[in-house]
């Protein structure tokens, strides 16, 4: 059928304006389903507060996450709630360490029937930035948790403190600034502790623990009863090992963890202690997640059949937007920004492992901008 003159004018315009609209409006939003694809911008947080370096546990339906601190920060949520800050973390500090400057990446986790916390504290004798690790128990996960023995689990050797479980002997050509970045892993019945010795070139080291996971296992040289398993030219840290279908990995952070350009890599191995063939891969950073600020310090969570990869990225003070790639946290730069806290399903097709997809909360029940009392960053 033929449209009359007049009409076809008015479809004209109308369709003109309708592409107007449009343009200026952008198209209609998709219901969203609490899942971020590829094709989506950066993900939103799953958690909107100060959570660097998160370590995940499962406590029944509650989450609850520990993090970096002026004195370790502490999270959790139920089901249907809000996130909530739980503090103290700790009864005090030990007696080997020292009163000032946060507490780093600590790492919680049920050994047996106690909580078991570990840390990395600021001590003497190690510079600016000397930590050493150390060891805090507890009933719950969400009681305050009391450093137990009168020396450090792990410290240089170097450091003003009693002379630790693990005295971490290494090679001349790696500094002696202490050890930070605790990351408990289980295989079977046995403990093993990661950490990374701090400084350029930087180590990661596996120390096997007792069954409490309180001390170094009974056996070990006591003078050395650590092996070093990756080293890097610059920084690697933020371990965490986890093993899939009879091959290891190792997820890490690289990088400068103040910039944007901070990354989550992994490397695979078929032995736990001998990675000299590994290649790290990197998982996240800026470019792959859409514009994430320094996306890493990533802890993986297996819980009801599902691995999940929780990390951190720099995101503004009062909001959710992530940082902009010129961002450095160092020199007063920590005054304008946060880490909040991302998650994101991990798959492993042909072992190689992937992001599935991000996690965000949604609903009446979602933080809404940053929840209130806020720790602050260090």
């Amino acid at each position: 059928m033929r449209v009359p003159r007049s009409n076809a004018r008015l479809a004209c315009c109308l369709a003109a304006l309708a592409a107007l609209v449009l343009t200026l409006c952008g198209t209609p939003a998709r219901a969203d389903d609490g899942t971020h694809g590829w094709g989506a911008r950066y993900p939103e947080p799953f958690f909107n507060g100060n959570v660097g370096d998160p370590s995940v546990t499962m406590v029944g339906k509650r989450m609850v996450v520990v993090a970096t601190g002026p004195q370790i920060n502490r999270a959790y949520k139920d089901p249907g709630r809000p996130w909530r800050y739980q503090q103290p973390v700790l009864t005090h500090r030990p007696k080997w360490a020292i009163a000032e400057g946060g507490i780093w990446a600590a790492d919680i986790a049920k050994v047996g029937r106690r909580w078991v916390l570990y840390y990395a504290v600021p001590v003497a004798g190690l510079g600016d930035f000397g930590r050493c690790i150390g060891v805090a128990v507890a009933k719950k996960a969400l009681d305050s948790f009391k450093p137990v023995g009168k020396r450090p689990l792990v410290c240089p050797s170097a450091a003003l403190v009693p002379t630790a479980q693990d005295p971490v002997v290494t090679t001349p050509d790696l500094p002696s600034r202490g050890v930070i970045d605790p990351s408990l892993y289980r295989e079977g019945k046995q403990n093993y502790l990661l950490y990374k010795t701090d400084g350029k070139p930087s180590s990661i080291r596996l120390l096997p623990l007792s069954k409490s996971g309180k001390r170094v296992r009974t056996g070990q040289d006591p003078a050395n009863p650590s092996v070093e398993l990756v080293r890097s030219e610059g920084v690697i840290e933020n371990p965490v090992l986890a093993r899939k279908a009879g091959a290891y990995y190792l997820f890490a952070s690289e990088g400068d963890f103040a910039r944007c350009s901070y990354q989550q890599t992994w490397r695979q191995s078929a032995s736990l202690t001998d990675w000299s063939l590994a290649v790290p891969t990197v998982l996240l950073d800026s470019t792959i997640t859409q514009g994430l600020c320094g996306p890493a310090g990533g802890d993986v969570v297996k819980h009801k059949g599902r691995t999940t990869l929780y990390f951190h990225g720099w995101v503004r003070l009062h909001s959710s937007k992530p940082k902009g790639m010129n961002y450095w946290a160092w020199n007063g730069g920590e005054k304008y920004g946060r880490r909040a806290m991302y998650a994101a399903r991990l798959t492993f097709p042909g072992g190689v492992p992937t992001v599935k997809k991000y996690l965000t909360r949604h609903g009446p029940a979602a933080p809404q901008g940053v929840p209130m009392r806020v720790p602050a960053p260090y």
